[in-house]
């Protein structure tokens, strides 16, 4: 590394000598001696030193101070003043210039060496700090999302470049002023930057605010939806800070929107194919038709009374509407006869969860509706059929559809029996319960209807 390079601008012809002889001693290099403000100016123009000794008192066109403040406002080079005064009202004024550095004439080679080194210091931590804060600005400003800071005053004290075009302006512009500045309070479309772009929702002592929605209007109508989070940085006596991040999430809510409808129109292809194989049986047998739509009302109250989620309970609804689907191969005359069945036409009827599945095993459902009613004459302790399944080999919505599904039928009229009555219907599955039935469905179905009022329609 080469020799440091200093100009000297001292109108004191002696002196400047003197402090070249110093300078040169050191170590240093002196590029240039000048008496006058307006050569120092032109000078570190075409040849920029490392560091100025600048006279504060100049004689001539401009004072020193006047120098060093033009000089500062093009160039980044440190400036230690030199003075033979040392009142008050001069420090005041030098001050203004952002000096590296003040020496009072006479002074000694060490104490002008140590201003050197600490003004080359000083204006090296300078450079890394602004070098360190344009790194930042460029990072921020590459950011699509909304980066700001706010003052205790809720005005700007930083904003990204993604933020001010929101506002239509610059981040240098908006720093200083309120989001009202730019957006009045009466502007409806405003509402959304007003609260997103605020710190009075911000608390001491507070965990960081999250709004996961919002929907961010620019002035020109634009919509976006954002993700908006604030933390408090600071809450001293005299400054608090907030610092705001609103991360842009239009694109995801879009497809989050676009999903939904797939569902919900997927959703209407189920439930229009549902109505296709309810109404296939209604044609054949109106009552098992009446039987399972009445089924699948109390199955799904006993369901919600467990706490499944909407999404079972509207599989547990679906399976339950179409429980008994595969009674359509079963003869209609048997299945209404008012007499007794023989045990062959009953081993007939026994085949209609096989049949049923055999039905809807192809059919795509978002649940195992198949396998519900291909299970829902099975019982816990394993005499129920057509598998002689047991406890957790069966599904809890296969369970719930059999014992609504007994209650039902015994509480329903019937071409070859009248309704045997609410009591005799609930004792059905209350002896049976805890055996062939799960306690907490038996439960929740007599709740239904002895502390409910449950009834059907």
């Amino acid at each position: 590394m080469g020799k440091i390079k200093i100009l000297i601008v001292e109108d004191e012809y002696i002196i400047a000598e003197d402090i070249k002889r110093s300078l040169l001693i050191l170590n240093y290099e002196v590029i240039a001696t000048l008496s006058k403000g307006e050569e120092a100016i032109a000078f570190v123009n075409s040849q920029k030193p490392d560091l100025i000794l600048m006279d504060i008192m100049l004689q001539g066109d401009i004072t020193g101070l006047e120098a060093a403040r033009r000089i500062n406002e093009k160039l980044d080079i440190p400036i230690i003043f030199l003075t033979g005064y040392a009142n008050e009202s001069i420090l005041q004024e030098a001050t203004k210039a952002n000096p590296f550095g003040y020496l009072l004439k006479p002074f000694e080679d060490k104490e002008l060496h140590a201003n050197i080194k600490m003004a080359l210091y000083k204006s090296d931590m300078e450079r890394k700090l602004r070098e360190n804060r344009l790194f930042l600005r460029n990072v921020i400003d590459t950011v699509p999302d909304y980066i700001f800071v706010k003052d205790d005053q809720d005005k700007f004290v930083l904003v990204n470049k993604a933020m001010a075009d929101i506002f239509g302006t610059t981040p240098q512009n908006m720093v200083d002023r309120k989001a009202t500045d730019f957006f009045p309070v009466s502007n409806q479309k405003a509402a959304s930057i007003h609260q997103i772009f605020t710190n009075n929702d911000v608390k001491a002592e507070q965990e960081p605010v999250f709004y996961p929605e919002q929907i961010l209007s620019d002035l020109k109508g634009n919509e976006k939806w954002v993700q908006t989070t604030k933390v408090l940085l600071d809450n001293k006596a005299d400054r608090s800070r907030t610092l705001g991040v609103a991360v842009d999430i239009t694109s995801r809510k879009n497809s989050e929107i676009e999903l939904q409808k797939s569902l919900d129109k997927m959703k209407r292809i189920l439930e229009q194919t549902v109505q296709g194989l309810v109404l296939a049986v209604e044609i054949r047998d109106p009552y098992t038709a009446g039987h399972q739509k009445r089924v699948a009302v109390l199955a799904e109250a006993i369901g919600r009374k467990l706490g499944l989620s909407e999404d079972r309970l509207d599989g547990l609804r679906i399976a339950a509407i179409i429980h008994d689907i595969g009674k359509i191969y079963v003869p209609a005359e048997i299945l209404n006869r008012p007499g007794k069945i023989t045990p062959v036409e009953f081993n007939l009827i026994k085949l209609h969860p096989q049949n049923g599945y055999d039905i809807l095993k192809s059919i795509e459902f978002p649940w195992p509706i198949a396998q519900i009613v291909y299970q829902h004459h099975e019982k816990i302790d394993g005499t129920g059929y057509p598998r002689q399944l047991k406890g957790d080999e069966i599904l809890l919505e296969a369970q719930i559809i059999s014992v609504a599904d007994i209650v039902e039928a015994m509480l329903s009229h019937r071409p070859y029996r009248p309704s045997v009555g609410m009591e005799r219907a609930l004792n059905e599955v209350v002896k049976d319960r805890g055996v062939g039935y799960i306690s907490q469905v038996v439960d929740c179905c007599q709740d239904l209807f002895l502390k409910e009022g449950f009834k059907f329609e």
